[in-house]
C-alpha cells in the first residue's frame, strides 16, 4: 500500500488549533490510517458472530478484514 496522505488519509489526525507561520494547520499526531479503521470495524463485525472460531479464522479473518478495508478505499476514490 502508498504512503496513507496520498492514497487514504488517517481516520483520527490531532491537528493544532493554531496556524504556522507559513500558514498551515499543524498536525501533530496523525493518528491509525483510515485503511486501518476500515479493517477494524469490519474486523468488529465478523468478531460479533456467535458462530466465528478465532482459533481457526485469525490469519484468514485478518487479511479478509484489510482486503475489504481496501475494496472500501478504492470506492470511496472513485
Amino acid at each position: 500500500m502508498s504512503d496513507p496522505k496520498e492514497y487514504e488519509g488517517y481516520a483520527f489526525p490531532a491537528i493544532c488549533d493554531k496556524n504556522t507561520p507559513n500558514g498551515e494547520r499543524y498536525v501533530f499526531n496523525e493518528g491509525m490510517t483510515l485503511r486501518d479503521y476500515f479493517a477494524a470495524s469490519a474486523l468488529q463485525g465478523v468478531l460479533s458472530n456467535p458462530k466465528y472460531e478465532p482459533a481457526t479464522y485469525m490469519g484468514v479473518t485478518a487479511r479478509l478484514c484489510y482486503e475489504q478495508a481496501d475494496a472500501m478505499i478504492k470506492a470511496r476514490n472513485s
